[in-house]
């Protein structure tokens, strides 16, 4: 793996200077004319909408996308598609400066922050109040990767989000759903793009974005450059960041297109918590700017991930997919964290440390499906069939706790780094593989029906546990009943079965460290997808319930799945053109989330640690018509407070966060300009929006950030 380039900070601030060196000749040379936008101004949106990716520049309703392969295999309308499926394309994630995919995920009130991002410097995401596996929930253009390090959104065109059991599209993985990631694609004609930023927190950051088609079309490319050096409102949180991203399509003929992907990222960044939770539940709020590690706690990052994948459309009606992936990660961390932390501040301190290099993750998959269309009678069948395949493995040495010494909170005082403690070897091993099929079956203009399945099997080796295997096979079946009564009203009844990887039986246990199995869960959804006005408005309504598993120690001491963790929600989302010159857009999940039939009067009828009952975002662009080009921005989220533990002992509360911004478009005869002022939080509202919490020991929370503002600088050739 590269390690970091001690050069790579002067490359970054070249990258900047450059585009903005480039700039003022432009300038200087040709007067400033503004974008000739015609009435309907939002729509000089879709000029910054590559070609190649015309999926994105269908609806006239900003940042719509009308379809996604996300649910189906196949690329489907989202409004046809009877599960709820969310899009973040590229025009919101470059509108937003969204630099993490949290920035993205902001946007969407299903999805919860749960744990602090900082200790490891990769953020743990929950979908309707599951947590998204880490190691089995997260694809980049549908093959599976892992969230060990932190992804990047340079070289992505969108973020596409399944809601509720995946089993059916993605194989074994909690019921919450999946996260998606999308690379860009070549643009049709010569296109560079070049990016800087800077923050008030002291980020500076560059891309350079350069991509075509040529061979009369045969050969078509996306190269991606980026870095940043970034700095936080926490103390001592700064780092810095390099990536490059290549992504190429190769067309011999109309009907074959082979394409590959290859990208690298490297980090490296100081570690941080925020402020402590004493052992009985008290805040020690030492003040939104506090990183209570020491100054040499640090993580560093590496990823490198490959992909190549062919396209074979046989005729009009039957095509193949088939792509293999690979991604090898590295991790290396010296992370320090309080216990026994009492209410006067005094706390004991350990570290985490990676001992004898980092700990490091390989997986590869691949995936292969046919799809067709064909007529039985009046009956009309779309079917995929197909297989695919994973497997990773987890190997390095780390000392979880190395004992440093007692501390204060209010008077932190430095430590050195200690010598390793206990030493453990981590050496685990997953494979997983499954064929599917689905039918859709549409019966006429009004009805039509899914029907699949999948059949999954999973093997995992962890060497030093008295069980070190489990193989386990089961099926996934998904029904789903679909009814449009009127033109672009769309209504669906969805039966879902989940599967994951149940883990082992916890320490205490009779069968301490035995596997428990599958993990199933099912969830039943109720829906409505609509457009009207030639597709100005659309809304989305969704009403859902998911059942999973939940391990119990029983009195006999056996540790099984014997309880419930159940959800009930409600999802709505509304958007549209307003008026020529106004789009808004609100969504909301209310969420009943509880523990039933745990034996346990402490957790039963408790509500599942980090997860809000409810979240509501909205978002509106106003164009300005007085003067062309310009645009302004807001949104808004409410998140409700949540519980840091699993029998409600603390909670931290509901908050509240408006966000501001303004972008400007304008034309010279050299470049297409667009200048973004983004103000965040800017109400400067202090709120923590995620943490943890051991009763009896410690807590750690994170602060959302305070008010800040980003000014963004895009040229165009």
């Amino acid at each position: 793996m590269k390690k970091p380039n001690p050069t790579f900070p002067l490359t970054r601030l070249s990258l900047a200077l450059t585009a903005l060196s480039v700039g003022s000749t432009a300038l200087a040379q040709d007067a400033l004319q503004p974008l000739d936008t015609g009435a309907e101004s939002h729509g000089t949106l879709d000029a910054l909408v590559v070609e190649g990716e015309s999926n994105e520049e269908t609806s006239p309703i900003l940042y719509d996308v009308e379809s996604s392969s996300a649910a189906l295999f196949t690329d489907t309308p989202l409004i046809e598609t009877p599960f709820s499926v969310s899009v973040y394309d590229q025009r919101l994630i470059e509108d937003q400066r969204a630099f993490t995919l949290q920035d993205v995920l902001e946007n969407d009130p299903s999805v919860s922050i749960q744990m602090p991002g900082g200790f490891y410097g990769v953020q743990n995401f929950g979908l309707r109040g599951f947590r998204v596996d880490n190691f089995n929930g997260y694809r980049l253009d549908g093959l599976p990767v892992m969230n060990t390090v932190a992804p990047y959104l340079d070289d992505k065109s969108r973020v596409e989000l399944l809601k509720g059991p995946a089993a059916l599209r993605f194989g074994f993985m909690p019921p919450g759903g999946a996260i998606n990631l999308v690379r860009k694609h070549p643009t049709q004609e010569f296109s560079t793009s070049i990016q800087a930023d800077v923050d008030s927190f002291g980020r500076v950051y560059s891309q350079l974005d350069v991509s075509d088609t040529v061979a009369d079309g045969a050969f078509g490319y996306r190269l991606v450059l980026a870095g940043e050096e970034f700095d936080s409102f926490y103390d001592n949180a700064d780092g810095e960041r390099w990536l490059g991203s290549l992504y190429t399509e190769w067309n011999p003929s109309d009907n074959l297109k082979v394409w590959s992907s290859f990208g690298v990222q490297n980090l490296n960044r100081t570690g941080y918590y925020g402020p402590m939770v004493s052992s009985s539940g008290l805040i020690l709020d030492t003040g939104v700017e506090t990183n209570i590690m020491q100054d040499w706690a640090r993580n560093k990052q590496d990823v490198f991930d490959a992909a190549i994948g062919t396209d074979i459309d046989f005729n009009d009606d039957w095509k193949l997919r088939a792509s293999v992936n690979y991604q090898n990660s590295d991790r290396e961390s010296l992370l320090t964290y309080p216990y026994s932390v009492q209410n006067n501040g005094n706390f004991e301190e350990a570290a985490f440390l990676s001992v004898n290099g980092p700990i490091n993750w390989e997986s590869v998959g691949g995936h292969i499906h046919l799809e067709g269309n064909f007529d039985t009678g009046s009956i009309r069948h779309q079917v995929v069939v197909g297989a695919d395949y994973r497997a990773y493995d987890t190997f390095g040495q780390r000392s979880s706790f190395s004992y440093m010494g007692p501390n204060n909170a209010f008077v932190l005082a430095p430590q050195p780094i200690p010598a390793p403690g206990r030493i453990q070897t981590i050496n685990f091993e997953y494979q997983e593989y499954g064929i599917f099929l689905t039918d859709t079956i549409e019966f006429n203009e009004c009805w039509s029906a899914l029907i699949g399945t999948r059949y999954g099997a999973y093997e995992n080796t962890y060497p030093g546990y008295p069980a070190d295997g489990d193989n386990v096979h089961d099926w996934s079946p998904v029904l789903a009943l679909m009814y449009e009564p009127i033109r672009n009203v769309h209504t669906y009844a969805t039966y879902t079965r989940g599967l994951q990887d149940g883990g082992f039986a916890r320490r205490g246990a009779t069968n301490a460290f035995q596997p428990l199995g599958v993990q199933e869960s099912e969830q039943f959804e109720l829906g409505v997808k609509t457009e009207w006005c030639d597709g100005r408005f659309a809304s989305e309504l969704a009403i859902f319930q998911i059942d999973q598993d939940l391990a119990l120690l029983g009195p006999t001491g056996i540790d099984a799945f014997d309880g419930l963790q159940r959800h009930r929600g409600v999802e709505l989302s509304l958007r549209g053109q307003l008026t020529d010159t106004l789009q808004a857009g609100i969504s909301t999940m209310l969420l009943d989330a509880e523990q039933v039939d745990t034996g346990d009067f402490a957790t039963d009828g408790k509500r599942p640690q980090y997860v809000p009952e409810y979240q509501v975002n909205a978002w509106s662009v106003l164009d300005i018509p007085a003067v062309p080009g310009l645009a302004l921005t807001a949104g808004v989220r409410f998140v409700d407070g949540q519980y840091l533990d699993q029998m409600e002992q603390f909670e931290i509360d509901g908050y509240s966060v408006v966000d501001l911004g303004a972008r400007y478009r304008f034309q010279t005869d050299n470049a297409d300009w667009t200048l973004r002022l983004n103000l965040e939080n800017v109400l400067d509202n202090r709120y923590f929006e995620s943490g943890e919490f051991y009763p009896g020991d410690a807590g750690y929370l994170a602060y959302g950030a305070p008010i800040g503002a980003n000014f963004s600088v895009q040229v165009e050739f």
